[in-house]
């Protein structure tokens, strides 16, 4: 019992907002896998723009506490038509996005999506962009499954 209520503690705390950042994304393991081995997205925001953009980028971590690797080929959210899985590079001297066609996280591994690496790029929004709150958005898996969160719009937690 005591054990019980020292996790609920420690889950109340770790879900309280601070006041600088945005809130804690939140996520839902695919049905396929246990809760003792499903991925976990965190730290996931989408950053602000212009009421005029039709497009923004989003950001997170995933780690993988599972044996097997994890295998992302895509990326959807009801907010927009499109969603795709970019990375930028270097080719002579200039930063260039590329579609990725999959992101392969390594059993115990965490990979970041992040301003000039890895990213989500949500294009052609249904509507107007929201400039605050939250954007739902799924990771879409190559065995099938989905990895479904939530990212604040705004900047992340320094």
């Amino acid at each position: 019992m005591r054990l019980i209520v020292l996790a609920a503690a420690a889950l109340l705390a770790a879900c309280a907002p601070d006041q600088d950042a945005p809130p804690a994304a939140t996520s839902a393991a695919p049905a396929a896998s246990s809760a003792a081995a499903a991925p976990a997205v965190t730290g996931a925001w989408v950053r602000q723009v212009p009421p005029a953009a039709r497009m923004t980028a989003g950001y997170l971590q995933i780690t993988n506490p599972g044996s097997e690797p994890l295998v992302i080929v895509g990326a959807e959210s009801p907010l927009f038509n499109a969603v795709e899985v970019h990375g930028t590079e270097m080719v002579d001297g200039m930063a260039r996005m590329r579609l990725q066609d999959s992101v392969t996280v390594a059993p115990g591994d965490t990979v970041s999506f992040e301003p000039g690496g890895l990213h989500l790029m949500l294009m052609q929004a249904v509507e107007t962009i929201p400039s605050e709150g939250e954007i739902p958005l799924a990771l879409l898996l190559a065995d099938g499954s989905r990895i479904d969160f939530t990212a604040p719009v705004g900047q992340p937690a320094q």
